[in-house]
């Protein structure tokens, strides 16, 4: 904000009754609700007015304030912090920022007023003693860069469009000076351009045949597209005019954002036809579809399937270029292991010469022309694009655990049991069904639950894989989407591994998904490292595994941050720790020299190790870094309550739940704690999106029984209900 709009945002300080206060009907906060309209200056005050405002505010059974009514009745209402900023008009005053804490302090009075409620600790004299910040000389310019301050580039910040068209608004008052609104919000130059472009591509929207569907959640669909450069030039797009010059292109996009209706018979009538979902529904969507819009071949798939995950796996400029990067990446590898070859030793030296194999095995297998598929990078998912990830999982076969299925999961699962009930095995089931026949999965699962820093002793391994495992499941929305993943000990090794003196074991992991099938020969060594052979590199989606025991190393939650950063969520888990664990702490910041994750605090000279804040500092840390990493996956949270203070585990699970569904990630967490298992059902925060399992060792098995998040909170709240000692 420039000085003088600073200056003038020091307005007069006074206290006056709740009842003076008019909310504003205007307020950007409303401007994406599709009831919304603009009211007249000379309406603001209207009881009507009013009434349908304060029902924008709370939202159905206040559904939008509950945070806030919360809030007040566990802490009061700080008469000192952040006080109302109004514009007083007679005798009446209008709410310019602060709309939100008025309706609820107004529907608060009511509510006691009415049947006498309990209000902890706010106090009535809230009600007649409000402290406000007066702008009387504020114009409709002052109160636009107000209220962006707070809410654009502030930490309360509206839905993305209601910020987009405040940013337009300005513009038009700073009579189209881009610079002066960036100035004002402290926002960038690319933020500023992509929201103005976006409006104008939802205008577009708006004015073509499927207006009628546009819903404001799809305002980021649309800045999607625009902050992809691929995308910008498919679509011919003028930076300057905001203009589309591929009116061909333009349309189809619009329909593949858009419900269609289809029929099998040309000539049906419109009652006949049936509904077909959009295409493009998520931001993940777009930017699939952006690594494909270059290949005519995948775009026509498109247009003929409307199936994303058709197009991109029939696209042959993907295939290439993930050729291209795993090439490239194998350059720079070799680049730095030539600068680094006189410090090589013998186990250094045996990965090299396992490469060296590998690489002579794949130029080999392209001369044998064989059917085995080897054109797309390693270990990547079947399809970065989905809509879901599991609906049911069945470990058939698996450490002691044979038959268990559980059914109908969502999107956070929560598993408990007394111990020994199998609750960790399920983890690690799932976590091998995710990635397929990746064979350091299986290897990794052993080494977690040995709790080995480093590589495990090969001898101890072969007694620790069992002899047999079955998993299997279904996944995506998507037809065949069965998934599986059978592993078998076979002690016969074949001509593949060459010297035999040290062989101990092989395991034949096989997998399949939907019509693809895949297999690894993995042969373990008493003295030497273990050695693979694939047919098919692909998981279901990325997954990773964390348990209270420092199950993931370092590199993997260096790779998190790296992912957190992209994702822009690493400030919402930084905020997270200062406002409830370390209000002092500025930032968590990875050195990469060391590899260690230091902390900018006020109180220390020199940055601290994140270590020395913790164990439960760590953990809240590295469940909200390892959301990012697996992005579209699955993550797995072994003893969730594992070092967190009970009284941080409400909040946190609403922060793990809101990164989950942003990430768009499929929680399994098992847990000891019944106050673990309460702050999930109790945060206030969409219980419809949770499962939960009682797992129970029985002497025919285990048994299974399953609750909906609804029907666990009915029991909470009408019997205190403890789903660990579910019988």
């Amino acid at each position: 904000m420039n000085d003088e709009a600073a200056e003038r945002s020091q307005g007069e300080r006074r206290y006056v009754a709740l009842g003076s206060l008019y909310l504003d009907p205007n307020n950007y906060r409303f401007a994406d609700d599709p009831d919304y309209r603009k009211v007249d200056p000379d309406d603001v005050f209207k009881a009507d007015v009013q009434r349908r405002t304060t029902k924008f505010v709370l939202g159905q059974n206040q559904a939008n304030v509950r945070d806030l009514i919360a809030s007040f009745k566990e802490n009061g209402y700080l008469l000192e912090f952040d006080p109302i900023l109004v514009q007083k008009q007679g005798r009446r005053y209008l709410v310019i920022e602060g709309n939100r804490r008025v309706a609820t302090l107004k529907h608060l009075q009511q509510r006691y007023e009415a049947v006498a409620i309990d209000l902890g600790r706010l106090k009535p004299a809230v009600f007649s003693r409000l402290l406000v910040v007066l702008h009387e000389d504020a114009d409709e310019l002052h109160h636009l860069v107000m209220m962006g301050l707070h809410h654009i580039s502030g930490k309360r910040r509206w839905p993305a469009v209601s910020r987009a068209m405040a940013i337009e608004r300005l513009h038009d008052h700073l009579e189209g000076d881009a610079d002066a609104v960036c100035n004002a919000l402290g926002i960038t130059k690319r933020d500023f351009n992509l929201s103005i472009r976006t409006l104008a591509l939802i205008r577009a929207y708006k004015e073509s045949d499927f207006g009628d569907q546009f819903k404001s959640d799809q305002y980021n669909l649309f800045r999607e597209v625009l902050a992809s450069p691929s995308m910008r030039v498919w679509l011919g797009l003028d930076n300057d005019t905001r203009s589309v010059a591929n009116s061909t292109n333009l349309e189809r996009l619009f329909q593949w954002m858009s419900t269609e209706l289809e029929s099998e018979e040309e000539e049906a009538d419109s009652s006949s036809r049936v509904s077909v979902d959009p295409v493009l529904t998520t931001v993940g969507h777009v930017r699939e579809l952006a690594k494909i819009i270059d290949d005519p071949k995948a775009v026509k798939e498109l247009e003929e399937t409307r199936s994303l995950q058709q197009a991109t796996l029939s696209s042959e400029l993907l295939v290439k270029n993930d050729i291209d990067r795993a090439l490239a990446s194998c350059d720079r590898g070799l680049e730095r292991l030539t600068s680094q070859v006189t410090r090589l030793e013998g186990d250094d030296l045996e990965r090299v010469d396992q490469i060296v194999r590998r690489l002579q095995g794949l130029a080999l297998f392209h001369k044998r022309r064989s059917l085995a598929t080897t054109e797309r990078i390693p270990w990547e998912p079947f399809n970065e694009s989905r809509s879901s990830q599991f609906s049911t999982v069945r470990v058939g076969e698996y450490r002691g655990i044979t038959g268990v299925s559980l059914d109908g999961l969502r999107r956070i699962n929560l598993i408990a049991g007394v111990n020994n009930a199998g609750k960790t095995s399920v983890l690690e089931a799932v976590h091998l069904l995710s990635h397929q026949n990746d064979e350091t999965a299986l290897l990794d699962v052993m080494r977690w639950r040995g709790r080995w820093e480093g590589p495990p002793a090969p001898k101890w391994l072969v007694d620790q894989i069992p002899e047999h495992i079955r998993v299997s499941g279904d996944f995506d929305q998507v037809e065949n989407n069965a998934a599986e993943v059978d592993v078998q000990r076979r002690d016969e090794a074949d001509d593949r591994i060459g010297d035999q003196a040290s062989f101990l074991t092989t395991y034949r992991i096989k997998s399949r998904y939907g019509i693809w099938t895949q297999s690894t020969d993995v042969a373990l060594f008493s003295d030497r490292p273990h050695r693979a052979h694939f047919d098919g590199r692909h998981w279901l989606c990325r997954c990773s595994l964390t348990g209270p025991f420092g199950t993931n190393r370092v590199d993997a939650l260096v790779k998190a941050n790296e992912a957190a950063l992209e994702a822009g969520t690493k400030a919402k888990v930084i905020d997270f720790i200062r406002e409830n664990i370390d209000s002092r702490m500025i930032n968590i910041e990875l050195a990469d020299e060391q590899r260690r994750f230091l902390v900018t605090h006020p109180d220390f000279e020199r940055a601290p190790d994140l270590s020395s804040f913790g164990d439960g500092l760590w953990r809240v840390f590295e469940i909200g870094m390892l959301l990012a990493s697996v992005r579209g996956g699955v993550l797995l949270i072994d003893e969730f309550e594992s070092a967190i203070h009970p009284q941080l585990l409400r909040d946190f699970t609403r922060v793990v739940q809101e990164l989950a569904i942003e990430l768009n990630v499929q929680v399994f967490l098992t847990t000891h704690s019944k106050e673990a298992l309460d702050a999930f059902i109790t945060n206030n925060y969409r219980t419809d999106d949770i499962a939960a399992y009682a797992l129970r060792r029985g002497p025919e098995g285990i048994d299974v029984r399953r609750f909906d998040g609804d029907q666990l909170l009915l029991l909470h709240e009408a019997a205190d209900f403890d789903l660990r000692g579910v019988a």
